[in-house]
């Protein structure tokens, strides 16, 4: 899976490499350069046309004492459920289980800060705020009994939890000398500030620990490795990244989230000078969770809720993206960017029997100081 990760990335940004070495503009000077943002070192990645789109964050770096924040807000749905590739039934899923979840939306809050160290080297430090919220329908089988006759039927319930989610802290370094091409290595440490002990109503009742896909946090600490290539020329720009989050050890309740390693490919277009639109595909393989929560393996869990089951996690999930970068290139405003990105999956190959992804959607707003 790794491997179709990288490969599909590369031959993406080789094609679209080719076709705007053909159309775009022989002149190879950065029109960044020139006056339509703030400047970042000798590379200009900081404004115009040549950053990646918001759900890639690692594509650029700061000149020395530069500073960015960025708040985005992200958006995940959820509809119905997948057994590899093929879509089930809520009927389908009361043949395993008692319980057949319905849709599940996961909400975030990301605050990020980086600052150039030097004009090769800039520190970045992420942390969100994630509420999720989930809708199950279970069966209820009818029951007969002298004197008795309770027809079965169907009946739903909604979990939700909310909090902090884990900690990124990473180091950039640009390994490019030019001004129409970055390569840009990164490496991160996850550190585990979000919870694994999230409590809501369950089919069991009221207060009870949350199955694994509605807790904030690993529990565990995670190594983060990327690395990037960008280029622009004229009014296109392109570029690809690939990495990983590979967990180190397992949490306090005794199991580890699956390894995930991801890769996408972009390519962008300077419709307007204040104004790019992009498109970007991206591929996300996840690894099968190893141990489990003991409250998880509780007997009517595993016969009742399909997402208490570590064997139902992990899986591929290929993705397309259209978005938006705005620039503001108005006094007191020409330090802003508003980026927005929304994409919706084109194939998933899941483990187990678990929810598919119906949309992402990304908002957010920068600042450059």
């Amino acid at each position: 899976m790794k491997r179709i990760s990288i490969i599909c990335c590369f031959a993406l940004l080789g094609l679209s490499s080719q076709l705007f070495a053909q159309t775009a503009d022989s002149n190879q000077t950065n029109s960044i350069c020139t006056g339509n943002g703030p400047e970042c070192g000798n590379h200009c990645c900081c404004a115009g046309n040549s950053q990646a789109p918001l759900g890639v964050m690692t594509d650029h770096i700061h000149k020395k004492g530069q500073w960015m924040l960025t708040y985005t807000f992200m958006s995940t749905a959820m509809d119905g459920n997948h057994q590899g590739t093929e879509r089930l039934t809520d009927a389908d899923m009361y043949k395993q289980y008692s319980m057949a979840p319905e849709t599940m939306t996961m909400q975030m809050h990301m605050l990020m800060a980086m600052y150039g160290v030097t004009n090769k080297l800039t520190l970045m430090a992420m942390t969100s705020y994630m509420t999720n919220s989930m809708n199950m329908n279970m069966y209820m089988p009818g029951m007969v009994m002298p004197g008795m006759n309770m027809p079965g039927g169907i009946m739903g319930m909604q979990s939700v939890s909310g909090g902090l989610t884990d900690t990124r802290i990473s180091a950039l370094y640009n390994f490019s000398n030019t001004t129409a091409r970055r390569i840009i290595g990164s490496l991160g440490i996850s550190l585990p500030t979000g919870t694994i002990m999230a409590t809501g109503t369950t089919m069991l009742g009221d207060n009870q620990r949350l199955a694994y896909d509605m807790q904030t946090g690993t529990g565990s600490f995670s190594l983060q490795p990327d690395i990037t290539y960008a280029r622009n020329r004229g009014n296109f720009y392109w570029g690809a990244n690939i990495g990983g989050d590979v967990k180190l050890n397992y949490n306090n309740l005794g199991y580890r989230q699956g390894n995930v390693y991801h890769g996408t490919a972009w390519a962008g277009y300077q419709v307007l000078p204040f104004l790019g639109f992009t498109l970007r595909a991206e591929d996300v393989n996840t690894g099968k969770i190893s141990g489990s929560d003991a409250m998880m393996d509780n007997s009517a869990y595993k016969v009742g809720d399909p997402t208490t089951v570590t064997a139902n996690y992990g899986g591929q999930c290929i993705n397309a993206y259209a978005g938006l970068n705005f620039y503001l290139m108005k006094p007191v405003l020409e330090h802003f960017r508003l980026m927005a990105e929304y994409g919706r999956p084109v194939y998933q190959n899941l483990i187990g029997t678990q929810m598919a992804l119906s949309a992402n959607s990304y908002a957010g707003v920068q600042y450059v100081f």
